[in-house]
């Protein structure tokens, strides 16, 4: 079950939706996308609780019958929550579709549409629906890498960043791991190098862990998660367990 936040934009005068973790309902382990699921996965849970204890949310209705249609209950900002994701999800549904028909139709697609539809797709979790764009458009963003070539806005690193978190999050730890180096490639940030440093441990890829590591810690100093990443890599002495 995947959980949301609702991010207000204000710059753009806009709101959009993002999965910031996803929960099994089974097993209550909970998959972290951002920082503040991270610190604090009981409050993921508790959101998926709600859900699930909500009957009015998974009332079945039709929007030609409206005396069906679920009442609003005690708590009605929350009805108009869910129909606001509804509109997001259906606006993002219309993009990824053009720009999956622009794509079988074999069309070239400008670096703000690639990195928007990436966007979109990381937004909404959609990782079954991300992977034949990914493989369409990262090619390209493969060669702007090697290249050098990036336009005024970064849309290629951005672009490639959001392949890594697609990638990380399908458990393809060593793919998600090239397109973090390929967008700092085009330039480092203190968010890049964290995702390079987190690919490479799911990858298990020490040397590559120590090096993204070194390079953070050359610019800017450790958080505690990447301390702890950093310790655990410490030589132990003879006789200690590993």
């Amino acid at each position: 079950m995947d959980v949301f936040r609702r991010v207000e934009e204000r710059a753009q005068r806009r709101s959009r939706y993002e999965c910031i973790a996803t929960v099994d309902p089974d097993t209550g382990a909970v998959a972290d996308f951002a920082p503040v699921a991270r610190d604090d996965p009981d409050r993921m849970r508790a959101a998926a609780d709600r859900l699930r204890a909500a009957p009015l949310l998974a009332q079945d209705f039709a929007l030609g019958r409206p005396q069906g249609y679920p009442p609003a209950g005690e708590r009605p900002v929350e009805i108009f929550l869910y129909l606001d994701f509804f509109r997001h999800w259906q606006i993002a549904e219309q993009e990824v579709a053009r720009v999956g028909a622009r794509i079988k139709a074999d069309e070239a697609l400008s670096p703000p549409e690639v990195s928007g539809a990436l966007r979109i797709l990381l937004d909404f979790n959609r990782l079954s629906r991300a992977a034949p764009i990914v493989d369409a458009v990262l090619p390209a963003l493969m060669r702007a890498a090697n290249g050098q070539r990036d336009d005024r806005w970064q849309n290629a690193a951005y672009a490639l960043r959001m392949v890594g978190d697609l990638r990380l999050r399908a458990g393809r730890a060593r793919d998600a791991l090239a397109a973090y180096e390929a967008a700092l490639s085009l330039g480092v940030n203190p968010h890049r190098t964290q995702c390079a440093i987190r690919a490479a441990h799911a990858a298990q890829d020490l040397a590559a862990m120590r090096r993204h590591l070194s390079a953070y810690a050359e610019r800017w100093p450790l958080p505690a998660p990447l301390v702890h990443l950093r310790d655990s890599l410490a030589p132990t002495a003879e006789g200690d367990s590993v």
